[in-house]
């Protein structure tokens, strides 16, 4: 219930419903208050719904008029996790979940439920596919078999509803914050050659004699008399190019153990310590838990602890190594242990918006229906994705990333890029690619 009798025109969205649980509360605060910056109420009062003269919504199976209509699919009122079998349609070219069956209705979908079923990632809790690292693959998401993990479809309906919700009423007025760019940069491998120990050393010259790779060894071995520079060493290069632009740096990085994909430079070492410190000066930094953790989950506290220490900075931002989760236990123990942003939203295989939004989002927990502060970050442009993945040279994944930049920056999201300080070695087989973050990072830039 409240009392609007006088409300500012264009200042309050009412919502009338039958009730409001959590699921409802959540979706309709991240699309009308978080990204629109519109004051939102509930009634669960017609009277009051229906004597309320500025901007008003009902949301149920029928309309009580007065107001804009929208059909609700039920799935906002659900408790429970089910297998929804989800058609996709579409309406003026865009696809579209939950189409409404009421042809009275004053919006051809709900907004509300398919806007939720993305961002909670409501399908990855039910699936059982997985790929050979045990994530979820982009092939198996409703966006990618539909058609639309290259676009933040979410945003794109937002932007259709409140369109629709000017009409009816001329006064609503809506802020959003700007367009933003934030540039991360995984560090899996602080450097190819130092600081490496002697066994891993003549393994790495071993590995390469066998495969005939004199000119690596070459490159090794000046670089560990001193002739030449570490190729990953591309900090320097790092900061400067993003201080160029005025953007700020976060940077994640693998504070872990050695052994299977978790194969950094020594945790204790002089290298990294040293790395650690100098790297606190002038980026943000968070935590890469590594590979293992995901297996052995107290394994994240002791990495949190040492890159605490060795940044002498409180660790709340992480990235999953591998880009490797699952719903919602890697949540839930980021949550535990005081992680406060996470950046892992994206796949590895393809580029896009997973979650089917260009804005970060809190944490949905549908096993508890609930939300929790964890705030995720979608990340929908990754170095590795292209090379590896797509097998794409620089210059086709330029024009891919541009066309992703334009999307987010047509609805004031949040572009991040995720590159790799090894990657802008500009040497073996990232050749070109330091010339092609060169040119997102000026395309991004605000």
């Amino acid at each position: 219930m409240c009392n609007l009798a006088h409300p500012t025109p264009g200042a309050v969205l009412l919502f009338y419903t039958s009730s409001v649980p959590n699921r409802l509360r959540y979706i309709v605060h991240l699309l009308f208050k978080e990204i629109s910056g519109l004051e939102v109420t509930f009634t669960q009062s017609q009277e009051e719904y229906l004597s309320f003269e500025g901007p008003k919504i009902a949301y149920g199976k029928e309309d009580p008029g007065g107001g804009l209509f929208m059909e609700s699919s039920g799935l906002l009122f659900e408790q429970a996790i089910f297998a929804h079998e989800i058609p996709v349609r579409r309406f003026r070219e865009i696809p579209v979940l939950f189409e409404s069956t009421d042809p009275d209705a004053g919006f051809p979908f709900d907004l509300l439920a398919a806007s939720f079923y993305l961002v909670s990632r409501y399908e990855e809790y039910i699936s059982t596919k997985k790929d050979k690292y045990h994530r979820f693959p982009a092939s198996s998401s409703l966006a990618f078999q539909g058609g639309f993990l290259d676009i933040p479809v979410v945003n794109i309906w937002l932007k259709l509803f409140i369109d629709r919700l000017r009409n009816k009423y001329p006064s609503l007025m809506t802020r959003q914050e700007p367009y933003r760019y934030l540039p991360t940069i995984d560090i899996d491998h602080a450097f190819a050659y130092r600081y490496r120990s002697f066994y891993r050393t003549m393994g790495g010259i071993g590995r390469a004699l066998s495969h005939g790779r004199l000119v690596e060894i070459l490159e090794r071995l000046r670089v560990l008399t001193g002739i030449s520079p570490d190729p990953y060493d591309t900090f320097s290069f790092i900061r400067s190019l993003h201080e160029g632009h005025q953007l700020p740096t976060l940077c994640f990085v693998l504070f872990a153990d050695y052994g299977g994909n978790d194969n950094n430079i020594p945790v204790d070492g002089r290298g990294l310590q040293a790395l650690m410190q100098l790297l606190a000066t002038w980026s943000d930094v968070g935590v890469h838990p590594s590979l293992s953790s995901s297996n052995h989950p107290s394994r994240l506290q002791k990495e949190m602890d040492g890159l605490a220490k060795a940044t002498g900075k409180e660790i709340t931002r992480s990235r999953q190594h591998f880009l490797k989760f699952s719903f919602p236990a890697t949540f839930q123990h980021l949550a535990t242990l005081g992680i406060l942003d996470e950046y892992s939203m994206g796949y590895a295989s393809h580029s896009g918006f997973r979650a089917g939004i260009a804005h970060p989002f809190r944490f949905f927990d549908l096993t508890l229906n609930e939300e929790k502060p964890l705030r995720i970050h979608p990340v929908p442009v990754m170095d590795v994705t292209f090379r590896d993945y797509l097998r794409l040279t620089p210059e086709e994944s330029l024009h891919e990333i541009k066309q992703i930049i334009s999307q987010v920056r047509l609805y004031n999201g949040r572009f991040i890029s995720l590159w790799h300080n090894e990657s802008l070695s500009d040497s073996g087989r990232w050749k070109g690619w330091r010339r092609l973050y060169e040119e997102v990072v000026a395309e991004a830039a605000p």
